[in-house]
């Protein structure tokens, strides 16, 4: 049976002429990304998680109008996994008989792992919510974005948590700290199209599992103890570890920059071609241009700096 929206045990739409926004953030890649073995002896099979790495930047906004009949129109048309994401809310909501205008405005770069589809999933169901008068909470949203694109990111949670992506499920909480970093965003392969996400391979042995479960330990114990450098070679072994499942372009080099930089640690998009050095916060933009040099004789494109942190703003509107 599909999921219905939480108190929502009947539509009530808004006039058809009326549209509704709805928005959702977006993130630069995963500090970490791996297996988590279940606790319940009923799974016995490793459970794909991530945690992702949140940026103050906008992402999706979504304006969705609703019309008698089934149809779904999209702009930009080729956004099939936000119509679906559309359909899918209705569906849920009840209002089957309702389909709807669907224009979407989305600031994120597609195909370099920094969340674009599930910001414009997120924000489209937001939108579809606001215009049957009826709104959805984080877990239920993480549901429904499953079932429209297959594999999700955790934009619609605030804080840390540790995310089973493709059953959009929070596995674990770890609070709303979030550790501070000068990141500087590389794009490895300028000139490729990007990576489709659900054709990588996942992680998969006993082998992985152990190392991934060491890994889990330390990064538990990291944001516990709010310790960014600890956070931050989490993430650089995360990016080691996957380098045997999905080999990025340029990885041995980068992590010979991280560390000749003085970055505290190589941060990756484990499902697309963006890297990022992390330093303290402290550090000044200014004092890596010689890095930036590097990083095109590479065949890199360097993205610009950004910062992390705890004022960071959670990816909701």
């Amino acid at each position: 049976m599909a999921p219905r929206l939480i108190d929502s045990p009947a539509c009530a739409p808004l006039r058809q002429t009326e549209r509704t926004i709805g928005r959702a953030g977006r993130h630069h890649g995963e500090i970490l990304q791996g297996l988590w073995r279940p606790q319940s002896p009923a799974r016995a099979d490793p459970v794909p998680c991530l945690v992702t790495l949140p940026v103050p930047y906008a992402g999706s906004e979504a304006h969705f109008r609703l019309a008698p009949g089934r149809q779904i129109e999209v702009h930009p048309a080729g956004k099939l996994k936000a119509m679906c994401a559309a359909r899918v809310a209705l569906d849920s909501l009840g209002a089957t008989a309702y389909g709807g205008v669907l224009r979407l405005r989305c600031t994120i770069p597609i195909g370099l792992g920094l969340g674009s589809s599930t910001s414009d999933v997120l924000a489209t169901l937001r939108a579809v919510c606001a215009a049957c008068g009826t709104q959805a909470d984080a877990d239920m949203l993480a549901r429904l974005a499953v079932r429209a694109e297959v594999a999700s990111d955790p934009l619609m949670f605030d804080g840390t948590v540790l995310f089973a992506q493709r059953d959009g499920r929070v596995l674990e909480h770890w609070g709303h700290w979030s550790p501070e970093f000068l990141l500087l965003s590389i794009d490895t392969h300028p000139r490729s199209r990007g990576r489709d996400t659900l054709r990588l391979p996942v992680a998969r042995g006993e082998d992985m599992l152990a190392d991934y479960t060491g890994l889990l330990q330390q990064a538990r114990a990291a944001f516990q103890a709010h310790d960014p450098a600890a956070i931050a070679a989490v993430a650089t072994r995360s990016a080691e570890l996957h380098q045997n499942t999905v080999p990025m372009r340029g990885f041995h080099a980068l992590r010979a920059l991280r560390s000749a930089s003085g970055a505290l640690g190589l941060q990756i998009a484990h499902s697309g071609t963006v890297a990022g050095l992390l330093f303290d916060p402290q550090t000044d933009p200014r004092t890596l241009k010689p890095l930036l040099s590097q990083l095109r004789s590479l065949g890199m494109a360097a993205l610009g700096f950004s910062r992390t942190g705890h004022h960071t703003s959670p990816g909701s509107a």
